[in-house]
């Protein structure tokens, strides 16, 4: 067994495992026995459950199978836990095959993929340890979620991390069952996630690169890897991992506000699964190893429950993994492009992203978000701006900071100047009112899944990709060098007014950001 001071990820689990454990209904006369939405089925604060928190099977079977279960619970005691999560999964899933994480009816097409594909994989773990009318039963509770990944479709956004949950998903069903109709959906996901993948190596989320979700694509799409090495896969993770490597900070922080969805959290899955034959994966993974013993990094500690199962379960496949790296620290200093000390620039035109590495200072750059810079000096982070917010006549907040494609000037390489207009940001609570109109639409039109999506897409523009452009707009220079500065030059009429010494702001509705880390208790003030 590895022990906790040579295994990061062990550690946040055992810290974790006892949250995790207590999102089940235990009570074996409850018709909610083995649900894991505890806003649900204990304090009845929601009117549906969040599939998603099903997938825990996957990390608590790993840690079962690898010897990893801290617990003196007996096998009987284990194995019926399980049968009990099956079992409550089989009776959210709705008629077409669907799961649900933010309304009811909702035909959620990721959280189907994710509880399909988690479950999946404790069958795989645990069909050593359970009788073949158990192992049926389970794959029964499984199949109406393939049926539904087979004939649905996500269409409201391109979110890879989503198609490629559902390719992995697929695929195990195939190689479960020789299902052909499972492996043709799950090739036609597959080009189009490397149809959308860019030369520069990420993978499309909603409108442009993301670090933090890269890293969660990245996992799924290791185990497509490892299980279908015939789809030639391993050219798309290297390019995928090599750019990845530029945003693992040297503070040991991994992406930030210049992805496109602002999110700063690291799956350590993929890397550790692929260090063997990618050198980049396993120095990553050393490297951001360091990051969660330090919690420099997002950890699962830090992770709230809509979220908390794909990490824990991650985590658990990184606990058994360790082994995979085995690397020296000076190794890893000279492969992290923000360690490396080599003064180079580098220029990621699609996702926008500009590099500037000194022998002391990393500066990240995103053009195509109005200029987001982070800064880092001795491996600190000394500046964060996210760009300009502006106030209208109406109390209204706008910002440079919304994802557009944007071309920008580079003089001498000494500097980098950016236009950009200022859009309107769509900070919003939710409200009775709100409530109520939603509820209707999930007893009436959101039952008809053409009508559903539509409104999905519309709440993507709204909430994420849209956004009115107003008649404000800034040029923003950027010095570059260990003396980084910043000058911003807007241009507004007295309708519009700068708000000042806002620096670090998320200008979308983006549930997934946010999370805390280390930093964040001694970088205020060091961020202007």
């Amino acid at each position: 067994m590895t022990h906790n001071k040579d295994n990061p990820y062990l550690a946040e689990i055992h810290a974790n495992l006892p949250r995790v454990l207590s999102l089940f209904d235990v009570d074996q006369t409850s018709d909610s026995y083995g649900l894991g939405d505890r806003f649900f089925w204990a304090w009845g604060l929601i009117d549906f459950a969040n599939g998603t928190i099903q997938g825990a099977a996957h990390g608590l079977a790993r840690l079962w199978r690898n010897g990893l279960w801290p617990y003196p619970t007996t096998k009987a005691h284990f194995m019926c836990r399980i049968d009990s999560i099956f079992n409550a999964s089989g009776c959210l899933t709705r008629k077409d095959g669907s799961l649900e994480e933010a309304f009811p009816s909702e035909g959620s097409y990721c959280v189907t993929a994710l509880v399909a594909f988690d479950l999946l994989c404790a069958i795989d773990l645990l069909s050593e340890d359970i009788d073949k009318h158990t192992y049926m039963r389970w794959k029964k509770i499984v199949a109406p979620m393939i049926e539904y990944l087979i004939k649905a479709d996500e269409t409201h956004a391109l979110i890879s991390n989503h198609l490629a949950t559902a390719v992995a998903a697929l695929l195990r069903w195939h190689q479960l069952n020789d299902d052909k109709r499972a492996e043709k959906k799950a090739l036609v996901l597959l080009d189009r996630i490397l149809l959308n993948q860019s030369k520069e190596g990420w993978f499309l989320e909603y409108e442009g690169a993301d670090p933090g979700y890269q890293s969660l694509c990245t996992y799924y799409l290791a185990d497509v890897y490892h299980i279908r090495n015939d789809l030639e896969l391993f050219e798309p993770l290297q390019r995928s991992i090599r750019f990845l490597c530029y945003f693992a900070h040297p503070d040991g922080s991994f992406g930030g506000l210049y992805g496109s969805r602002c999110t700063r959290f690291y799956y350590p899955t993929g890397f550790l699964t692929l260090a063997k034959e990618i050198p980049e994966a396993a120095t990553l993974a050393q490297f951001m190893a360091a990051s969660i013993a330090n919690k420099t990094v997002v950890t699962l500690s830090a992770i709230d429950e809509p979220n908390l199962i794909p990490m824990f379960n991650s985590y658990c496949w990184a606990a058994s993994s360790v082994d995979n790296v085995v690397l020296n620290v000076e190794m890893v200093l000279d492969d992290l492009p923000s360690l490396s000390g080599v003064l180079q620039q580098k220029y990621f035109p699609d996702a926008g992203i500009f590099i500037d590495c000194g022998q002391c200072h990393y500066s990240i750059i995103n053009v195509n978000k109005g200029g987001v810079v982070y800064h880092f000096v001795n491996k600190k982070l000394v500046v964060l701006n996210a760009g300009v917010v502006v106030r209208d006549s109406r109390g209204r907040l706008g910002s440079t900071h919304s994802w557009k494609r944007r071309e920008p000037q580079f003089i001498e390489a000494e500097a980098v100047t950016v236009k950009a207009d200022v859009y309107k940001m769509p900070k919003q609570l939710p409200n009775p009112f709100k409530f109520f109109v939603l509820r209707f639409l999930c007893l009436t039109f959101f039952r008809i899944s053409k009508v559903r999506n539509m409104i999905k897409q519309l709440l993507v523009r709204i909430l994420i990709t849209g956004g009115n452009n107003w008649p404000v707009y800034n040029i923003r220079q950027i010095r570059l060098g260990k003396d980084l500065s910043i000058h911003d030059n807007i241009k507004k009429n007295s309708q519009f007014s700068v708000v000042e010494e806002i620096v670090e702001f998320v200008p979308i509705h983006m549930a997934s950001q946010g999370y805390w880390q280390i930093q964040d208790e001694v970088q205020q003030g060091h961020v202007k």
